[in-house]
């Protein structure tokens, strides 16, 4: 019987700690699609300078949380997100809106998707 309580106990830790990673995942990418669409604005009224300033934060936030997304999940996302941050910095040099534009919604979209990855899901546990 006691053997029941230990994996019992074992399965709802590791249910906890998936739940507060899906939550965690979420809340950090949310963060930081908030922060590339408040520099979206700024490109699009030409205020280059601060748009480029914010992506950059966001970019140093993504590189101090390394550790943790390239532990937690898979590599070829955490790289392609990595991909996607330096075009997007790049078309912020150029100051060509069109391309940063692009480049920036597909970085959401792939932040989004990271964290949609994390959580408990039917789709994600089939």
């Amino acid at each position: 019987m006691k053997r029941l309580y230990i994996a019992a106990a074992l399965l709802i830790l590791l249910l906890g700690a998936s739940l507060t990673n899906g939550w965690y995942a979420r809340k950090v990418t949310g963060e930081m699609c908030k922060e590339l669409r408040q520099a979206q604005l700024l490109a699009e009224v030409e205020d280059w300078s601060q748009a480029e300033s914010i992506t950059r934060q966001v970019y140093e936030d993504w590189q101090g949380r390394h550790f943790y997304f390239h532990t937690l999940m898979r590599h070829s996302d955490t790289d392609q997100v990595l991909r996607a941050f330096r075009q997007v910095l790049e078309y912020l040099r150029l100051q060509e809106p069109d391309q940063y534009n692009a480049a920036n919604a597909d970085l959401m979209a792939q932040l989004e998707l990271l964290a949609e990855m994390e959580q408990a899901s039917v789709v994600n546990v089939l």
